[in-house]
């Protein structure tokens, strides 16, 4: 019979390695306003550019003859869909500092 130890994991810093510090709402900060509209405007960013994927992919696929540039073209979809996934993902957290 093995005996399992238990392992204590304390809460680790927060994003950035930076413990994140509460301030009071009175002090000053950030303005709000403006972050939510950088934020909105990265948003509107990226929903331009899903638009102009979903839309772009079906006219490149016209152009371009045979089925296998149906393959093509949706393999390579997947990995712009990835890589505009990070970029988004990196913005935001880059905007909530």
């Amino acid at each position: 019979m093995t005996v399992e130890r238990r392992m204590i994991v304390s809460r680790g810093p927060g994003a950035g390695g930076r413990p994140r510090e509460r301030s009071d709402p009175d002090e000053d900060g950030p303005d709000v306003t403006a972050i939510v509209g950088r934020q909105l405007r990265q948003g509107l960013l990226t929903v331009g550019a899903v638009v102009g994927l979903l839309t772009g992919i079906p006219v490149i696929a016209v152009w371009v003859p045979g089925p296998g540039a149906w393959v093509a073209l949706s393999l390579a979809l997947q990995g712009i869909w990835v890589g505009l996934a990070v970029l988004q993902l990196r913005r935001a957290e880059r905007l909530e500092r």
